[in-house]
């Protein structure tokens, strides 16, 4: 695969990579790290039991496990090992850190969420001590997949520059399945989400100083999840009929992102979604040819929270494309995509389905598929008029290594009892 240079913004900084050829490895790199490792430290990770169903793969490889607990949500959801509990504020995180890895010879430390604070600053402590950081996220490509790589995910992710997936190279390899099935993720999600807040809200804390990356509301999080599923069913129906009508104009698809994602604070030149909104309908207005339409839809997490349908419309009557405008709040997605002349985004993973449908992407933000040959390589007001599908031959080779090298079949949002299907290859570290 031709080497494409990644972008960088924003939180922890790698430094410069080296120009050298990338090495050829069996399977994703992170993962046959993490099997091989012999002290691992966890940080936070996703709500729920995935990092408890981790900790008892880890032991079942032959690694001692240790997970630190800033706040009772934390000690919530550990149960497959004692948490550290750490009750410092965040000056003395990084020595606190530090001592943990002197302590348990720690070789590995794993978190989940790069751009939260105390991640971080073990991130950067981590390099400084030689200690191999794997940092996960959710699927790239969704659902039944987690991210997994070395340092960072997302605008920086490195993986792509520092290795080539062979199959046929030598070493011990990782074997993944995938889950049987992964529906209802979405409200095994919620239920965690409301358990851990739960705990946060009215266990009593572990830091006086510790702030959380979210509102820790237990009321706002349970009436957000509420609402969300009384907006999903009060539009399905209208928002289908209304996506089937699409098919008989040429439109354009901009798939919104969630509100406060670190993607969007961390990876965008946007405050706010309603910025990146109030741009792109600007640009469609002025510069999109005649008879073409603009279709908004709302990321599935952000249907409990405000709505953008009165943005949208404002927007679009005020540059007098009204009827050009359309806010969908349910949808298939990829079903859109498929249809769409082009996609425009600041840096979902609706990307991803767009070059492997060998549609046309407008990038605004940082993203791992900004990559030449694969977007839309210059000004938005351009993209309307003279897109053109990516490389087809730089797209699928991107998408098979990024599959390959990043993502590790699993249910992150998966029951307690249920077990991560990998099996580990024994191999020296």
């Amino acid at each position: 695969m031709a080497r494409m240079n990644s972008a960088t913004s924003g939180g922890f900084q790698a430094e410069p990579e080296q120009q050298f050829d990338p090495a050829r490895v069996p399977g994703n790199p992170a993962l046959q790290h993490l099997a091989r490792a012999r002290g691992v430290l966890l940080l936070q990770g996703p709500v729920g039991p995935f990092f408890d169903r981790l900790t008892r793969w880890l032991i079942g490889c032959g690694a001692a496990v240790h997970r630190v607990a800033f706040q009772p949500g934390d000690v919530r959801d550990c149960r497959a090992c004692s948490p550290i509990r750490f009750g410092g504020n965040a000056a003395e995180w990084p020595g606190f850190f530090d001592a943990l890895v002197d302590q348990f010879g720690i070789d590995t430390v794993v978190l989940f969420g790069q751009s939260r604070k105390h991640h971080s600053a073990a991130l950067e402590r981590a390099r400084a001590r030689g200690v191999a950081a794997i940092v996960l996220e959710e699927g790239y490509v969704r659902p039944g997949f987690v991210t997994m790589e070395f340092d960072g995910v997302n605008a920086l992710s490195r993986t792509l520059d520092r290795y080539e997936w062979d199959p046929f190279a030598p070493g011990p390899v990782v074997k993944t399945r995938r889950p049987a099935s992964t529906r209802g993720q979405f409200w095994y999600m919620a239920g965690y989400a409301c358990r851990h807040y739960w705990a946060q809200h009215w266990d009593e804390p572990l830091s006086k100083t510790y702030r959380h990356h979210r509102s820790t509301d237990v009321w706002q999080h349970t009436r957000y999840w509420l609402w969300s599923w009384t907006r999903k069913h009060l539009h399905l129906l209208g928002d289908k009929i209304a996506a089937s009508r699409l098919r008989k104009a040429p439109y354009f698809f901009v798939p919104l992102q969630h509100e406060g994602d670190s993607q969007i604070t961390h990876h965008s030149p946007y405050p706010q979604i309603t910025a990146f909104i109030s741009e792109v309908i600007d640009s469609f207005a002025r510069h999109a040819p005649t008879g073409t339409r603009l279709v908004f839809k709302i990321h599935p997490h952000s249907r409990g929270g405000p709505s953008y349908s009165q943005q949208i419309a404002k927007q679009a009557a005020r540059h007098g494309v009204r009827g050009r405008v359309v806010h969908l709040v349910e949808g298939h997605t990829p079903t859109l995509v498929e249809h769409a002349r082009g996609v425009v985004l600041i840096n979902s993973t609706v990307g991803l389905q767009a070059l492997a449908r060998n549609k046309p992407v407008a990038v605004l933000g940082d993203a791992v598929y900004k990559r030449p040959g694969l977007y839309f390589d210059g000004p938005l007001d351009r993209f309307w008029t003279e897109s053109c599908p990516p490389d087809h031959e730089c797209a699928r080779d991107f998408l098979q290594q990024l599959i390959a090298l990043t993502q590790v079949h699993c249910n992150v949002y998966g029951r307690a009892s249920e077990p991560l299907l990998w099996t580990a290859e024994r191999g020296p570290m």
